[in-house]
């Protein structure tokens, strides 16, 4: 048992600790090279002058290497996505394996509960990782997610670490079913209900053929999947936070996954849009197959229209064409600027012949046979097989370069955009009407770069992603007094512009420097104050009435 946990371990957070590592040596590096010895308490000499030369020499280097390690890292492209191999991608016999642990954990009573939580995990990063099929492992998850399980939130996220595009969706029902009753009711407490949220949100997002209505239809399943995404939609608008945080994080993806399945009111903007569009996921077993190189055709229609929008501009010249070389007029060269004649060396080596190739628009119109002198590809006047055989007859016959892939990733996620986006379509008239269609793609590259320092593992998944966001936990005696003393001192603390306040400075005051002031004499004579003088001595009175005396 020793043994294989270890092994375990080491397959499940080998990852962790390989950047820990690396963490810590840049940081010794860093420490080692900023700290100086300038032997100010030493005597002087030559050597040790010297040997304070080099420190700030090797302190200045280190400086100029960590202010470029990012864009150097860029140039070379290593360690660009700082996206850590697991160890776990190379094991041989992966099922084989998962088959022997899973056989392992459903003994029972051969290991403790913390080991069968590390072969859970295992197993389930095996599945997940390797997309294999072990169709026992779902129900016998299903026995760990009651609502008093120790440990329930890791198990839900090894749930849906099993989870995967290859597996069938009978076997997602099952969970989702079993994670509806024992958290996302009424009698649960909030935490619950967020955590049951965001987990059924996360295994939908890993298998999201469950949503498809005709394979829920087909299984015969008794589970209305419309009903049940409808229900989740609903706690949007529960009066505790966090369950009203899972349930608009749920609204939000089915509004992307499969926005027909909600109501109206419910889509929004970006939802309206794609249930306009006919957006749905795939059923099991279906795949979507490309016919080319994505955002080829609009490539093409982005250069055939741009080659008429400079044509229209330098007055019905093509570009490219003899008598226009790219906008630039040649001057006529006077006798000084003449050519020269220069006689040609004896040379083996014979010049290569240069041939003039005329832009990529001007070959893609070629090619083609789509585009002319007045005429350009306009794709929405086609059908989509029209599309992908443009598509794939543009993949085949040219060679993209690193600036045209960059163009079509560009021209994909402005298409995508104006579908998820109605108001998409009326900023690219606005931009056409002002003659800034073709400005707005600008060839610098502005993808913003994810966080370096985390860890980014396939297949993982942290029980703390699918925890509730806002936790309003009741506070212990102690929790309060810290509270207390802490608002105190910010009291206490010069906490606004300028001096402290005029109640401030009384409350803060001497009382015997102001006990002889109008404030403090006025209150001792007023009425409220004789009011409850006469009171006590009124008690004071009956308690000596009553007092008892000894017998004498």
């Amino acid at each position: 048992t020793t043994v294989s946990t270890r092994t375990m371990r080491f397959f499940l957070n080998i990852e962790e600790k390989m950047l820990d590592d690396e963490r810590r040596v840049k940081e010794d590096e860093w420490n080692a090279a900023n700290h100086v010895d300038f032997h100010r308490f030493s005597r002087k000499t030559a050597n040790r002058k010297r040997h304070v030369e080099r420190q700030l020499k090797n302190r200045k280097k280190a400086q100029q290497k960590n202010e470029n390690a990012e864009w150097m890292d860029l140039e070379a492209g290593v360690e660009a996505s700082k996206k850590m191999y697991p160890a776990i991608e190379l094991l041989h016999d992966p099922q084989g394996l998962a088959e022997e642990l899973f056989k392992r954990l459903r003994k029972g009573n051969s290991c403790p509960y913390e080991v069968k939580l590390l072969i859970m995990n295992f197993v389930t990063r095996l599945v997940g990782n390797h997309e294999l099929l072990l169709l026992p492992l779902y129900p016998f998850l299903q026995r760990y997610m009651g609502g008093h399980q120790r440990d329930v939130t890791a198990v839900l996220a090894y749930s849906v670490q099993a989870c995967h595009e290859a597996v069938p969706p009978e076997e997602v029902y099952g969970m989702l079913k079993t994670i509806a009753h024992n958290f996302i009711t009424e009698r649960c407490s909030g935490e619950q209900m967020a955590v049951g949220i965001n987990a059924a949100r996360a295994i939908c997002g890993r298998v999201p053929t469950v949503l498809s209505v005709e394979e829920q239809q087909e299984a015969g399943v008794a589970m209305d999947i419309e009903a049940f995404v409808r229900d989740l939609a609903a706690y949007s608008n529960h009066r505790d936070r966090s369950v009203s945080i899972a349930g608009k994080a749920w609204t939000n993806f089915i509004r992307e996954a499969h926005p027909t399945l909600l109501q109206g009111k419910d889509r929004g903007t970006v939802g309206s849009a794609l249930h306009r569009a006919g957006k749905k996921p795939l059923r099991y077993g279906e795949a979507k197959v490309s016919s080319g190189v994505e955002g080829a055709d609009l490539l093409v229609e982005y250069e055939s229209k741009k080659a008429a929008f400079l044509r229209s501009q330098q007055g019905g010249k093509k570009p490219g064409s003899d008598d226009d070389d790219d906008g630039i007029e040649e001057e006529p060269m006077n006798d000084a600027e003449a050519w020269v004649d220069v006689e040609e060396e004896d040379s083996d080596d014979e010049a290569p012949t240069l041939v003039r190739v005329a832009p990529s628009s001007q070959l893609t119109c070629e090619a083609e046979d789509e585009c002319n002198e007045d005429d350009a590809i306009d794709l929405s006047k086609m059908t989509p097989e029209e599309r992908d055989e443009l598509k794939q007859k543009v993949s085949s016959t040219r060679v993209f370069t690193a600036s045209d892939f960059s163009l079509m990733r560009k021209l994909v996620e402005r298409e995508q955009r104006a579908k998820r986006d109605p108001r998409e379509a009326a900023r690219r008239k606005r931009a056409i009407a002002q003659g800034r269609e073709f400005d707005e793609l600008s060839e610098d590259d502005d993808d913003s770069d994810e966080d370096d320092e985390q860890v980014r593992t396939s297949g993982v998944v942290n029980p703390t992603d699918i925890m509730a966001e806002a936790k309003r936990k009741r506070q212990s005696k102690a929790e309060k007094l810290e509270k207390i003393v802490a608002g105190r001192r910010k009291f206490e603390a010069k906490g606004r512009a300028g001096g402290s306040t005029n109640e401030e400075k009384t409350r803060k005051k001497n009382f015997l420097m102001s006990k002889m002031s109008w404030a403090t004499r006025s209150k001792g004579m007023s009425k409220e104050t004789a009011r409850k003088a006469n009171k006590r001595k009124q008690i004071a009175g009956t308690h000596e009435a009553k007092k008892r005396r000894r017998k004498v």
